[in-house]
């Protein structure tokens, strides 16, 4: 694990939705995900480690359940607006 983790964190994203906002708990076994990613400066340029949490049913307490490196690849948007 990193020490120091926020100085090396770049990127948090929502996974899963099993618990929407607005309702107290879900169904057992329901929960949402997040993820949070970093990069350390002793790894490949696009090489990163991810963090993967879940809450409980409640849609609370984030714990996390696994740490994997992962590799960054480019993505192309198309966006059309109009002329």
């Amino acid at each position: 694990m990193l020490k120091n983790k926020s100085k090396y964190k770049i990127n948090e994203q929502k996974g899963q939705i099993g618990i929407p906002d607005g309702y107290e708990d879900g169904s057992q076994g329901d929960y949402n995900e997040k993820f949070i990613f970093y990069q350390h400066p002793g790894l490949s340029k696009n090489v990163f480690m991810k963090e993967t949490y879940h809450t409980d049913s409640y849609g609370s307490n984030y714990s996390l359940v696994s740490v994997e490196f992962v590799q960054g690849k480019p993505k192309t948007i198309t966006v059309y607006e109009p002329i």
